[in-house]
């Protein structure tokens, strides 16, 4: 079957132990890959020089930021120099099983034919997490339901910003194992710069809201290491997802509705880091103030307890 141009893009930063593998993983796919672009973002180790002799691939084209400015920069001067029909995102400590871009290729390319109208399509996969501490888990992604509409639309940003329940909404959007149409980024204007964190989640809300449909794999296709690293602490994600609501208020249907999220934000990052007395009393007075909300929100929290239980372990590392 003849698939349509892929670009690969990588995204490193101080990377030297893994970023091979990576590589390795990106040309060795079961289908041939157009383009290979990698943007180092001003490393300070031996990454860009193991970059630089990687010769797997002929057609590789690699960048460096001028400064150290975050993983959307990185991702936008891949979206920049795509010459691809789709662009697969890789992370920098991760890697895909040979048969990833073509399994999403014809996730994205029969969905496009049944089912999505014109709509623009974004394809995650499931991954398999490995932990430092040795633990491996499975995390979802949505949309993995075959033969029917994926979840679409604004409903997908009322998930992802609020918590509201979604059929086969169950699941993350991470860009480690995403695969769009080239045009699809362009036309969102890439990555939101502002964002060193939930750049991903970013991303999926403003294309949620242009009608964008989101499919699955349920196979784990992508194998992602939890590296605890300095931009991973928990203070950082709790002001880049605060900035996320905030850039999205104007989603919200009521002032109370936005409040409550930005409380029940402060306390999920308070139990991820395990700071119970100031979770134990923000939680009293939050489902106090909406205990209508609260509980809807701890029933959704509820499947994914184990989840967050191995995210809270991995902070513990990282901080």
């Amino acid at each position: 079957m003849n698939y349509p141009a892929v670009t690969i893009g990588v995204t490193t930063y101080n990377a030297q132990e893994t970023i091979l593998e990576v590589l390795n993983s990106a040309a060795n796919q079961s289908v041939e890959i157009a383009q290979i672009v990698v943007v180092d973002d001003k490393s300070t180790d031996d990454t860009l020089k193991i970059v630089e002799q990687f010769d797997l691939y002929p057609e590789i084209e690699i960048f460096q930021n001028s400064i150290n400015s975050g993983v959307a920069v990185s991702r936008n001067v891949i979206i920049d120099h795509a010459k691809g029909d789709f662009i697969a995102f890789f992370d920098d400590d991760d890697f895909s099983l040979p048969n990833r871009i073509e399994a999403q290729l014809k996730r994205i390319l029969n969905y496009e034919q049944e089912f999505s109208n014109g709509a623009p399509v974004l394809c995650h996969t499931a991954r398999k997490q490995l932990y430092p501490n040795g633990d491996e888990r499975i995390e979802p992604t949505m949309g993995i339901r075959l033969g029917q509409k994926a979840p679409s639309g604004p409903a997908v940003a009322r998930r992802a910003l609020m918590g509201e329940p979604l059929e086969d909404g169950y699941g993350s959007c991470a860009t480690c194992s995403q695969m769009g149409r080239t045009d699809l980024y362009r036309m969102l204007g890439g990555f939101d710069p502002i964002f060193r964190r939930c750049e991903d989640a970013d991303l999926a809300i403003r294309l949620a809201i242009e009608g964008g449909h989101f499919v699955g794999i349920a196979d784990p296709l992508v194998v992602q290491k939890m590296t605890p690293t300095s931009d991973k602490t928990l203070d950082q994600l709790r002001v880049f997802m605060l900035m996320l609501l905030e850039k999205h208020e104007y989603f919200f249907e009521s002032k109370a509705s936005y409040q409550f999220c930005r409380d029940w934000t402060d306390l999920k990052c308070d139990w991820l880091g395990n700071d119970r007395i100031p979770f134990a009393s923000k939680l009293a007075v939050v489902g106090f103030r909406y205990p209508v909300l609260t509980a809807k929100r701890l029933m959704m929290a509820l499947p994914n307890f184990f989840g967050n239980r191995a995210f809270r372990l991995f902070q513990s590392e990282v901080e």
